[in-house]
């Protein structure tokens, strides 16, 4: 779920039994998280809670790494791509052009 500086949250508390439950994670992700929900007036557990209950109604859960790190060949790729920019050896083709450049290339290589 993203969150901006808005928040349109409906919430509905059901009045019944409520249970604790117990999470480890990172104490700059929770310090993070905290701060967001009280700016946009909400408790982590408000959060958590309705994430949850998403995820009950069959709403997508969205899992994200922002933390990417590349592999070491997508990293020598990358490395690769950036030394032909440097070099001037790259070509830029605009989008509506492009069948035509791949046609030309495959009409030199015959």
């Amino acid at each position: 779920m993203l969150l901006t500086d808005t928040l349109a949250l409906c919430y509905i508390r059901h009045m019944g039994t409520s249970t604790t439950l117990t999470i480890r994670l990172d104490s700059s992700i929770k310090d993070a998280a905290r701060s967001r929900a009280e700016r946009l007036g909400i408790s982590l557990s408000t959060l958590v809670e309705n994430d949850l209950r998403r995820f009950i109604n069959g709403h997508p859960i969205i899992i994200d790494d922002d933390s990417f790190v590349p592999s070491a060949l997508l990293q020598a790729d990358i490395e690769a791509a950036d030394a032909e920019y440097a070099r001037g050896e790259t070509v830029s083709v605009p989008a509506d052009q492009i069948g035509t450049y791949l046609d030309h290339l495959t009409k030199a290589d015959s």
